[in-house]
């Protein structure tokens, strides 16, 4: 075997089998991580974020993927995760959430609460994308043994 495919061989057996603890990161998911306050697993937690109840079984889910999701997850936001900014005309309101739909007439997004918001365009008097996404980075606030846990966790969601 060439030096290549070993090193193609062994990459893809440690990304079979990531180091952390999945049932640790469980805990930190839906504690210290507060995770839940904007995905959703299942029936539990918020519609903020992407679902992630089958992202174990997403090819793109490898633990080096979902570890940078974590510590810098403005790396590669998905368009379906991208925000919107939108501004009322009437008073000025600003709202902010994860961009569902725009067309000609309206925008749809659904806000931190995970409510599903339809703006007529014709009543806003600003509709930005936001470029960054809307997940905080994990950076310093997780340690490296923690965000294998969640890593770990998130492969066994399948």
């Amino acid at each position: 075997m060439n030096k290549l495919a070993i090193w193609i061989f062994a990459a893809g057996v440690l990304c079979a089998q990531p180091p952390g603890n999945a049932a640790r990161g469980k805990v930190i998911f839906e504690g210290k991580g507060d995770c839940l306050s904007c995905h959703r697993i299942k029936v539990t937690g918020s519609r903020t974020g992407p679902e992630l109840t089958l992202i174990g079984k997403e090819r793109r889910a490898t633990p080096a993927y979902l570890e940078r999701a974590l510590l810098d997850p403005d790396a590669d936001v998905a368009r379906a995760n991208r925000g919107v900014r939108v501004t009322l005309k009437k008073d000025g309101t600003i709202i902010t959430g994860r961009l569902v739909n725009r067309d000609m007439f309206t925008v749809q997004l659904v806000d931190s609460q995970g409510n599903l918001k339809s703006f007529p365009k014709s009543e806003l008097s600003e509709t930005t994308i936001v470029t960054k996404g809307l997940m905080p980075s994990y950076k310093g606030k997780l340690s490296s043994e923690e965000v294998a846990d969640i890593v770990s966790y998130l492969r066994s969601l399948k």
